[in-house]
Order: C-alpha cells, then structure tokens, then sequence
C-alpha cells in the first residue's frame, strides 16, 4: 500500500428528497412501476422526513473509513458508488479511471451476499471499470467480522439495558424470495451466522431471525416469518416486551425507520407488546473498523 489504496465502497443508495422518489423505484425494479406505485413510495419518505438518510451515512462511512486506513499507515483514498443514487457506481468508476489508478479494492456495504446486493454491486463495478484499471480485488465476505459481530453486540446491548429484563430480540432483514435461498445464495445462512455470534457475545437466550420488507410486487414465497408473525408468536407465548434488531441493515433508512419504527411498532401496539427497536450502525467506530478490515484483508 506504499503507493496508495483506491478503495471503493459500493452500496445500494436511496432518494435524498422526494422528488428524486420516481427515478429510484425505476431503478431497482428495473422498469416503469404501475401508476399506484410512486405516489406510496413518496408517502413513505415523506413520513420519514422527506427522503433517506442513506446517501448521505453512506458518505460520511465513507469519510470516516479512509481517516481510519490513514491513520493505519496507509495512503488511501476511499470513493462511494451506489447502484441506485448519486453518486452512481458508473461515476465513480469513470472519476477513478479518469484519475489513472492502478489498483481498487472494491467493498460492499451489505455484510450478507445475495444476488440483488453484493453480487449487483460486484458485477456493477466490474462492467463500469471495464478492464481499464491493472487491477481489482473484491473484499470477502464480512458478515462475521469480529469487530463487526462486537459493533452490533454493542448497539443491542444498549438498547436490551432501555427494555425490560428477558425481552426477546427480533434480529431483522430484508426478505428475499425463497427460490434465491434454494438457488444457493447464502444470505439467509450468514444472517444466522451473525445472529448466533451476537446472541452468542451477549448471552441471549431468547432470539430468533425474521424478515421484513417484502415486496408489494410478490408472487412467490419469501422469506419468513415476518416481524409481525414473530411479535404475534411472542404474545401467543406470553411475551410483553420485544427488542427489533434489523441486523440485516448497517445504517437506518426507509426500511427501518418507516417498516419497524411505523408499521411494526403500529403493529405491536395492535396487539399488546411493548416494542423497542435497535437502530442500525451507522457511523459506529466498530462498523468502520470493520470495513478497515476487509480492506486490510484484501491487500
């Protein structure tokens, strides 16, 4: 690294104002949406404030990862590309090609590999470098980080000392469709990894994984359960308090601050169960370590 890093996180993005709503849903499904679409898209940020956070946490890691790498020693300059936002995967490439860099070390921001989040951004990377730079490294999967495992351990911990004694922990993730899982995609088998290492480093003796965010579009099986149906277990069972740790996310946008802070906290009030939701990383100094790692680990 005598001669300096280019490290380019790769992540999914977000739309930062409302009227950047419509271009990002075309995006990630990869088509015009029927009509009804857009306009409960924009409800859902404008419930949130107005648009994601995510672009913008995205660059802040960012920023706090190449302060980490530099204050290892290293000449390293980090670059964000997102599939779905500004800046997008195929600007940065062109702004690092443009820069004539050798070498990129290439990480994704989503800790547990399938086919619509690291796999999309390591095929996106590639195609938009196109052979013009001497080399590229793509980081291996990080899911079990220690220093990613303890950064997560500490945030549940915190919020296990805000809720009742004993309450069960809910970890969370996006759900996938189930054919994925069948297909040989290992995200629903990291998800369990880092869950068991969490529960493990706390001692938890009640925990269980569920899945969130299906898609209004889906016509086939998914992931389950869902948050829901695991509350509605957890109160057939006895429970009054519930902690929801989306584990399956390393910074707050729509999908927890509108799916588990309104609907499911909605949810749980429905039907009787105090509900205390985790948040996500974010800047969290062990998350940014962590990536400091991976990037450590490629080199």
């Amino acid at each position: 690294m005598s001669d300096g890093t280019t490290v380019f996180l790769a992540g999914f993005g977000g739309p930062e104002r409302l009227d950047q709503v419509p271009a990002f849903v075309e995006s990630v499904l990869g088509r015009t949406p029927p009509e009804h679409v857009i306009p409960e898209v924009v409800e859902r940020y404008a419930a949130i404030g107005g648009g994601s956070p995510l672009p913008g946490t995205t660059r802040r890691q960012a920023e706090l990862l190449e302060k980490e790498l530099v204050g290892r020693g290293h000449r390293a300059r980090v670059h964000v590309g997102m599939l779905h936002a500004e800046p997008t995967i195929r600007a940065t490439a062109e702004a690092i090609v443009s820069d004539r860099v050798e070498d990129v070390v290439v990480v994704s921001l989503a800790p547990y590999r399938c086919e619509v989040s690291t796999d999309a951004y390591e095929k996106a990377v590639d195609d938009a470098l196109d052979g013009r730079v001497s080399g590229v490294r793509f980081t291996s999967d990080w899911n079990l980080s220690p220093r990613y495992v303890g950064a997560l351990a500490d945030m549940l911990s915190a919020k296990l000392g805000e809720a009742p004694d004993e309450s069960p922990v809910i970890f969370a993730a996006h759900s996938l469709p189930q054919r994925m899982i069948d297909q040989g995609d290992p995200y629903a088998r990291q998800l369990e990894e880092t869950a068991g290492a969490v529960a493990a480093e706390l001692g938890l003796r009640d925990w269980q994984l569920a899945y969130q965010s299906v898609s209004a579009a889906a016509r086939e099986p998914w992931l389950r359960p869902s948050v829901e149906e695991a509350m509605d277990q957890l109160v057939a069972s006895g429970a009054e308090s519930v902690v929801v740790d989306p584990i399956g996310f390393i910074a707050d946008h729509v999908e927890t601050l509108y799916d588990n802070d309104i609907e499911h906290s909605a949810h749980a009030k429905e039907i009787g169960i105090a509900f205390h939701r985790c948040h996500c990383l974010n800047e969290h100094r062990g998350l940014i370590a962590a990536l400091a790692d991976v990037v450590e680990g490629a080199l």
